[in-house]
């Protein structure tokens, strides 16, 4: 079975990332993927104070290796001042370097309080998970003004934004599928 992981990309408690990340799994459930979810309030943030990056960090790495051996990502992006949360890159900061993202199939939905949806912060993610040699589905999704046009039953309140959300998740498994295959093929 295919295994996907949704990550919440913020630790805000009660957040709209939260609220959308459960409503995309439940989603994928409905197509037959059974995607989890990667919350970032969970993400052992006490242990990395001060940068201990290069020491042995067992609930750092314990954490971090759901998003680093899953198949394929699905990033909930929210927007804050003009870019994406920080406890989203120090998660990103966390994987292993360099490999973890190499050619990791990746899927974007930005949200936003703001009219854009979160295209600032989803566009200045997508350069680090290009320097990360990440695979972007090409099917970003946007939701603006999401207190008004979100609802945790029926998605997204505009239509067209709500059937762009659902052609990334019908097409999003078959992304990770063709990658996956093509690199067992080029490394075989």
């Amino acid at each position: 079975m295919l295994d996907l992981q949704i990550i919440s990309g913020t630790d805000r408690p009660g957040s709209n990332a939260l609220r959308i990340s459960k409503y995309i799994q439940k989603k994928y459930r409905d197509e037959g993927v059974d995607a989890g979810i990667i919350d970032l309030q969970n993400f052992p943030a006490e242990q990395v104070i001060g940068g201990r990056y290069g020491e042995d960090l067992p609930e750092v790495e314990a954490f971090v290796s759901r998003a680093v051996s899953a198949e394929g990502l699905v990033i909930v992006c929210p927007e804050y001042n003009g870019g994406y949360p920080g406890i989203l890159k120090l998660f990103i900061d966390y994987f292993p370097f360099p490999g973890s993202l190499e050619k990791k199939p990746i899927a974007l939905v930005g949200e936003a309080s703001g009219a854009f949806g979160a295209l600032r912060a989803v566009e200045q993610l997508q350069q680090v998970l290009g320097y990360r040699h990440a695979h972007i589905f090409p099917e970003r999704v946007f939701i603006p003004r999401v207190t008004e046009n979100f609802d945790d039953e029926g998605g997204i309140k505009d239509e067209l934004q709500q059937q762009l959300l659902m052609t990334q998740i019908s097409g999003f498994p078959q992304f990770v599928q063709d990658l996956n295959k093509d690199s067992v093929i080029s490394k075989g």
